[in-house]
């Protein structure tokens, strides 16, 4: 399982064991309650409530018995924990919660899954956990002002909360892009399947772009076929998760790598991995930066910055020199920069010509 599915498998498991806790808390709650408040009114035996009475220690009751979120959602908790713990700590636990598979997911998670992941959080929190926060701190404010007679505090929370449901509604707008990419990735990612991945001796042909799911059928040919030992990758690029988990076939099956037409950008990832290297005469590998094919938050400019230290270290492992990784992302992202064979041989990219 990967580090994305272990955190969902036990946010899920503790999701339920908090519900079926609750629910069974409600099935055997005992009556202990209800006499600590005939103690703390200074009820006796056989003494009768008046009305009032009565319905005060009903109200007091049915408080002591909502759970924490409907007591949030009610207004009844303190303003200071409805603001600072069920708003501002919980924004920023979410906060780092997206920031971090951002930042991790793109190389070490399955787009899909990880794509999935995210839009649900983000669903999840416009549709249920920010109306959830706004309304209950607008009512415990309200509450706030009944019992303390105090208006100025109150009146800030809930100018915070104006502009919170503003900046929401702002980013919605600013991130669209970002929100329609996770739509992509979610549910039609599966669908481009521009590749052939064919077997021919012991050499599999991969020929065509690195959509999600060409790793998948490259294992699937390795495990059918133990004897295989080299695979030649003709493909302009794609996703660098898909050119990872290509360099983790590679490199655990020591398979030799070669090039007829090239290999560029997320292709190179995988051919770098090859135990020996061939390339054919006319066939160029291309280097550029890595990016988005739209604007990039700084999160994402990091996170592509890290996957390209990742793999530089990857080709220093593979012997290339530190004079050539210096230069292999000096292309731009809509650009591309392609050595020549001589570099390519003395910087040890390359070892030799296919035939």
């Amino acid at each position: 399982m990967s580090n994305l599915e272990i955190f969902v498998t036990v946010v899920c498991l503790f999701l339920g064991y908090f519900i079926v806790s609750k629910i069974l808390n409600r099935k055997n709650e005992p009556n202990d309650e209800l006499d600590d408040i005939y103690d703390s009114k200074g009820y006796l035996p056989g003494r009768t409530m008046s009305e009032e009475e009565f319905e005060a220690a009903k109200l007091i009751f049915k408080a002591k018995k909502q759970g924490y979120f409907i007591k949030h959602w009610r207004g009844n908790h303190s303003l200071s924990k409805s603001f600072w713990v069920n708003n501002v700590a919980l924004n920023v636990l979410l906060a780092i919660f997206v920031a971090y598979w951002t930042f991790a997911g793109p190389r070490t998670e399955d787009p899909v899954f990880l794509a999935r992941v995210i839009l649900t959080f983000s669903v999840a929190g416009y549709v249920l956990i920010y109306p959830w926060q706004f309304v209950g701190l607008w009512r415990s404010a309200n509450r706030y002002t009944i019992e303390k007679t105090r208006t100025f505090w109150p009146r800030v929370v809930k100018l915070l909360i104006i502009l919170g449901v503003l900046g929401s509604l702002v980013e919605l707008t600013l991130e669209r892009q970002s929100y329609e990419d996770l739509y992509h990735h979610s549910f039609q990612l599966t669908e481009g399947h521009n590749y052939d991945v064919t077997l021919e001796g012991n050499t599999i042909f991969l020929d065509g772009d690195l959509d999600y799911g060409i790793s998948e059928d490259v294992e699937k040919i390795i495990l059918d076929n133990p004897n295989v030992d080299s695979i030649v990758l003709d493909s302009n690029g794609g996703l660098l998760y898909e050119g990872s988990e290509l360099s983790v076939l590679i490199l655990t099956n020591s398979l030799n790598t070669y090039t007829n037409k090239g290999c560029h950008s997320a292709c190179t990832i995988a051919f770098i991995s090859g135990n020996r290297r061939y390339i054919s005469k006319g066939a160029r590998l291309g280097f550029h930066q890595y990016s988005y094919y739209r604007k990039q938050s700084t999160i994402e400019k990091l996170a592509s910055f890290d996957l390209q230290q990742d793999d530089a270290n990857l080709f220093r492992k593979r012997g290339v020199s530190q004079e050539f990784i210096d230069m292999m992302y000096q292309a731009p992202p809509d650009d591309m920069w392609y050595p020549s064979y001589g570099e390519l041989f003395k910087y040890g990219l390359v070892h030799e010509y296919a035939d």
